[in-house]
C-alpha cells in the first residue's frame, strides 16, 4: 500500500469508528427539521443541477448575510466563507489574493469561483494560474453564496482543490440609488432596480466607483460596473439572460522591501515606482435554464467573456535590470466560451430513495495574446514572453445518492476531464523556428492532450441527538499553465510540467445543534497534492516545488441569540508541508544582474510552505433591531506563518477589527456607517521574503517585502428607494 492510500485509508478508518459509536437514531424534534428520509429530493430540488454531497465544511450565505457585513473591496464578499482570507498584494484593481486551508491560493488557483455559472478562474494567466478577478462584481446584486471545501464534488473540476465557491445573482430588487462617500478619495455611485417586462422582470444596475487608497501615491482607481439581466418563470421552470461589463483603472503602490521603510527611504504608505498599475476590462453573455418536476431536474447554462489586462508591475525593482528597473507588462488578451449541462432523475433503488445526476461541461479559452514585456514607466523595451494559445476543456459526470436507511445515505460521484492544450510562440527566429537562441526559456510551441478520471465518495450518518456526520474521499486536480505545458524542455531552468496535478483527500466530520440555536460544525481533513507545480506569472517561468500533504481541523459556530441578534466564531487550524526537503532555494539571488550579485550564495531548504497560513480565525456579533438600527462588528485573526522553507522567517500574526453602524426606513431609505481596521493597527496585507535590489544599492539582499494593510478608514452609505 503506497503512503497516499495507507493515509486515506487511515483517515477512512478513524471516521468509520466514530461513525460506529453513533447512538441509536431517531427523529430530530426541531420544528424545521425534516425526516432524513427526505432530505436527497429537498436537497436536489433546491439546488440547481449541482452535487448532492453533504459535508460539514459546506454551507450557504444568505443576501441578508452579505449585506450586513462592511466590504472592503469587492472581493471581500468571499470572506463569508469561514477560514478564507483576503488580501491584496497591490493595487486594489488586480485580483485579491486568496488563503484558505493551509493554501496560498495565489490569485485563484486552487479555489474554483463561478458568478452566475461563469467560471472567474482564468487559465493560462499572464499573471498567475486561476487568476480570479472579482472587480466585476456587484455585491449587492449577490443572492447566494454557496462554499464547498475539498474536491469532493462531481459537478466541480479545474481549481477545486482546497475548495469552490458558486455566487447567484437576484432576478428582482427594489429600485433605489446609493451614495458612498468616505475618506482617502473613496466615492461610489450605484443604481439599482428592476420591473416587469413581457411576463418577465428586468433588473438593471449601474456602479461608479473611485479609490484613493492611503497610500502617498494614489490608487486612483476608477471602476465602472453594469449589469443587465432578464429573468422569466417560477422558481422551478425558469431561464435568465444576463449581460455585465467591467472596466477598471488604477495605479499600484506594489509590495516593497521593509528595509526601505525602515530606512527611511519611503514611508509606509509610499511607492518605489509610481508609474506601476495597470487597466482591466471584462464583458460577458449568459444565458441559465432550469426546469424541474418532481421527477427530475434539466438544467443548461451557457457563456462568452470577453477579456482584457495590461498590468504593470515591479516586485525586485532593480534587481535584474540595473539601468531600467524590473518593471514588467503582463498583457491577457481572451474570449472564453463555455456551458453546462446537466439532469437529475429522483427514482427508487430496492426501494430506496435515489437520485442520479449526469452532467457535462465544456470550456475554451481562445487566447490572443498572453505575453510579457520588460518595460520602464510603462514604456515598452522588449518582449521576454509572447504566445497565442488555445485551450480547451471537456468534461462528463455522474453521481448517485442513495437514502439506505433513516440514518444512512451515499453518495458516489465519478468524474473524466479531458484537455487540450495548443501553445504558438510568438517569440520566433527570423526564418520562423523557435529555439532557446529566440526564446531564452526554450519553445512552448506544441500541442498536448491530458485527461484525469477523479472519483468521489461521501458516507452521511444520522441525524442522531441533532447530529450528522459525514465521511467523505475524494480526488480533483488543477491544471499547470498551458506554457509551462508545451515547454520544449532546451532550458533548464524551464522544464515542461505536467498538464494535471492531482489532489487526493479525505474528510470526517459533524454538524450538530448541542443547544438551542447553536449551530455547530466540526471537520477535520487531509489534502494530499501530487506537485505544487504552477507557473510563475510574476517571473514569467514555471516553479517545480514537489508533492505537499496537508492537514487542518475546521471549527464553526452560529448563534441565534434571539430574533434580531446573532453571532458566529470560526475557528481552522491547519498545517502544511513538502512531503520532502526542496532543493536550495536562492530567493531570487539567480535572477540578479551580474553586475551586483548577491554578496553571499544563499540556499535554504526545507518542508514548510511559504505563506501557508497556519491558522485563521474570525468572530462577529450582527444586530437587525426591528426600531431600525441594525450593525456589526467583525473580527478576523490570520496567525503567523512561514514564509521561507525552513521556516527561519515568518509573518507576525494580526487581528483586524470592521464595524458597522446604521440606521433605516424600510423601503424608504438607509444609512450605514463603515469603520475598517477600528483598532488602527499597523498591519501588512501581504508579507513575502526574498531578494531585491533598490537602485543606489551595490548589491541586493534578502528581505520581508511587505503591502500595508489600511488603517483606520471610514466609509457612508446612504440609499434611497425611489
Amino acid at each position: 500500500m503506497t503512503r497516499r492510500s495507507h493515509r486515506i485509508g487511515l483517515l477512512s478508518s478513524v471516521a468509520l469508528i466514530l461513525g460506529g459509536s453513533i447512538p441509536e437514531a431517531h427523529a430530530l424534534e426541531a420544528a424545521d427539521s425534516e425526516p432524513a428520509s427526505a432530505k436527497i429530493e429537498t436537497v436536489t430540488v433546491v439546488a440547481t443541477g449541482v452535487s448532492n454531497m453533504d459535508v460539514a465544511s459546506a454551507g450557504d450565505v444568505s443576501q441578508e448575510q452579505i449585506a450586513s457585513q462592511p466590504l472592503l473591496r469587492p472581493g471581500a464578499v468571499l470572506e463569508n466563507v469561514p477560514g478564507l482570507i483576503v488580501t491584496q498584494h497591490s493595487g486594489e484593481g488586480k485580483a485579491n489574493q486568496y488563503f484558505l486551508r493551509a493554501f496560498n491560493l495565489d490569485h485563484g488557483t486552487d479555489l474554483a469561483t463561478e458568478v452566475d455559472d461563469m467560471p472567474v478562474n482564468m487559465p493560462t494567466h499572464a499573471h498567475g494560474q486561476g487568476y480570479t478577478d472579482l472587480n466585476f462584481l456587484i455585491p449587492e446584486l449577490v443572492s447566494d453564496l454557496h462554499f464547498k471545501k475539498g474536491p469532493y464534488y462531481a459537478d466541480e473540476g479545474d481549481f477545486a482543490t482546497a475548495g469552490a465557491v458558486r455566487m447567484d445573482l437576484v432576478n428582482q430588487i427594489p429600485v433605489s440609488a446609493t451614495l458612498g462617500f468616505g475618506e482617502d478619495g473613496y466615492r461610489r455611485a450605484l443604481l439599482l432596480g428592476s420591473t416587469a417586462l413581457g411576463g418577465g422582470t428586468l433588473l438593471g444596475a449601474g456602479d461608479v466607483y473611485h479609490n484613493d487608497g492611503p497610500f502617498d501615491e494614489p490608487d486612483d482607481y476608477n471602476r465602472l460596473n453594469g449589469v443587465l439581466r432578464y429573468h422569466r418563470g417560477t422558481e422551478r421552470d425558469f431561464y435568465t439572460v444576463t449581460a455585465m461589463a467591467y472596466n477598471g483603472k488604477w495605479n499600484s503602490t506594489d509590495q516593497v522591501p521593509a528595509h526601505a521603510i525602515e530606512d527611511g527611504v519611503i514611508g509606509r504608505f509610499g511607492s518605489l515606482n509610481p508609474s506601476d498599475g495597470g487597466i482591466s476590462s471584462r464583458y460577458s453573455l449568459s444565458f441559465n435554464r432550469v426546469k424541474r418536476t418532481d421527477s427530475d431536474q434539466v438544467q443548461f447554462s451557457a457563456y462568452v467573456i470577453r477579456y482584457k489586462l495590461d498590468l504593470y508591475s515591479t516586485f525586485t525593482y532593480y534587481l535584474q535590470d540595473p539601468v531600467n528597473g524590473d518593471q514588467m507588462r503582463q498583457h491577457d488578451d481572451r474570449v472564453v466560451y463555455g456551458f453546462k449541462g446537466s439532469k437529475t432523475w429522483f427514482t427508487d433503488l430496492w426501494g430506496r430513495a435515489s437520485s442520479n445526476l449526469l452532467g457535462v461541461q465544456g470550456r475554451f479559452d481562445d487566447i490572443r495574446d498572453v505575453a510579457i514585456d520588460a518595460t520602464v514607466q510603462r514604456q515598452y523595451l522588449f518582449t521576454k514572453q509572447d504566445a497565442s494559445v488555445m485551450e480547451s476543456n471537456g468534461a462528463v459526470y455522474f453521481e448517485n445518492s442513495t437514502q439506505w436507511t433513516q440514518g444512512l445515505r451515499t453518495v458516489l460521484g465519478l468524474r473524466e476531464d479531458v484537455f487540450s492544450f495548443n501553445v504558438k510562440d510568438k517569440m520566433l527566429n527570423s526564418d520562423g523556428s523557435c529555439n532557446i537562441n529566440s526564446d531564452p526559456l526554450g519553445c512552448n510551441s506544441g500541442n498536448v492532450r491530458a485527461s484525469i478520471f477523479s472519483p468521489k465518495l461521501g458516507i452521511i450518518l444520522g441525524p442522531w441527538d441533532r447530529t450528522s456526520y459525514f465521511i467523505t474521499v475524494a480526488e480533483g486536480y488543477h491544471s499547470n499553465d498551458a506554457r509551462g505545458v508545451t515547454r520544449s524542455g532546451e532550458s533548464p531552468d524551464a522544464p515542461p510540467v505536467t498538464p494535471l496535478t492531482r489532489a487526493v483527500s479525505a474528510e470526517v466530520g459533524l454538524a450538530t445543534e448541542p443547544l438551542p440555536r447553536w449551530n455547530t460544525t466540526l471537520d477535520v481533513f487531509l489534502l494530499e497534492l501530487k506537485s505544487e507545480l504552477t507557473f510563475d506569472g510574476d517571473a514569467g517561468v514555471t516553479s517545480p516545488s514537489g508533492s505537499t500533504t496537508r492537514s487542518g481541523v475546521e471549527w464553526g459556530n452560529t448563534f441565534r441569540i434571539n430574533s434580531w441578534l446573532h453571532a458566529d466564531l470560526n475557528a481552522a487550524f491547519s498545517r502544511a508541508r513538502f512531503d520532502h526537503d526542496v532543493d536550495p532555494d536562492d530567493l531570487g539571488c539567480g535572477d540578479a544582474s551580474p553586475l551586483h550579485p548577491c554578496v553571499q550564495p544563499i540556499g535554504i531548504t526545507g518542508r514548510y510552505i511559504p505563506n501557508s497560513p497556519t491558522n485563521v480565525i474570525d468572530a462577529g456579533l450582527t444586530a437587525q433591531h426591528p426600531s431600525g438600527w441594525f450593525g456589526s462588528v467583525k473580527a478576523r485573526h490570520f496567525g503567523e506563518s512561514p514564509l521561507v522553507e525552513d521556516n527561519s522567517a515568518k509573518s507576525p500574526a494580526y487581528t483586524t477589527v470592521d464595524l458597522q453602524l446604521g440606521y433605516q426606513k424600510p423601503g424608504q431609505w438607509r444609512l450605514a456607517v463603515d469603520v475598517f481596521n477600528v483598532a488602527g493597527i499597523k498591519w501588512n496585507d501581504i508579507e513575502y521574503y526574498y531578494v531585491s535590489r533598490l537602485q543606489n544599492e551595490s548589491s541586493p539582499s534578502p528581505d520581508f517585502v511587505v503591502h500595508p494593510g489600511v488603517p483606520r478608514t471610514v466609509r457612508a452609505h446612504f440609499q434611497y428607494f425611489l
